[in-house]
């Protein structure tokens, strides 16, 4: 268990403190929505990923989903595309949700599923080795499978 991290957790709660877990060795980092607001902590990051619904005062860029069933494929899509461009450039990366348990997970874990050649299953295992707490919704988790399977056969049709 993370030192920090409370021993259980209701559904729907957000810590008031800000979140910010560092995701293996990579520059990228998962967190709530006070890691996004830069009088809540003093770390800084050269790029910002907002899935909340309105934009904080670090974001860099915005791309509100819906963590349920009412997802839709085109904004879900441009958010795992813009991460994923993110995290190849050079700079330090947040993702960041409401919670950052389900939103900025399944961002996460998609990104490096795809650009580390992981499975989503491991992918997702570092994301829990530093927020035990991380799941995504079944939607969301679906979405994952969905477009990393997509991005597999588009890989292999440009060899």
């Amino acid at each position: 268990m993370v030192p920090d991290e409370p021993p259980f957790r209701p559904h729907g709660y957000v810590e008031d403190v800000p979140v910010v877990r560092r995701i293996g060795a990579w520059d990228l980092y998962l967190g709530n929505v006070h890691a996004a607001d830069p009088d809540r902590h003093d770390q800084s990051f050269d790029f910002v990923l907002s899935a909340t619904r309105e934009p904080q005062p670090l974001t860099t860029h915005h791309h509100p989903i819906v963590d349920g069933p009412e997802i839709e494929w085109p904004r879900f899509e441009a958010a795992v595309d813009t991460t994923r461009d993110l995290f190849r450039r050079d700079g330090s990366l947040l993702v960041h949700c409401t919670a950052g348990i389900s939103r900025s997970t399944t961002l996460v874990a998609t990104t490096l599923a795809a650009e580390e050649e992981l499975s989503l299953s491991d992918a997702l295992d570092a994301v829990t080795d530093v927020r035990p707490f991380a799941q995504p919704h079944p939607s969301l988790h679906e979405l994952a499978v969905v477009y990393l399977a997509a991005a597999s056969d588009g890989a292999q049709g440009r060899q």
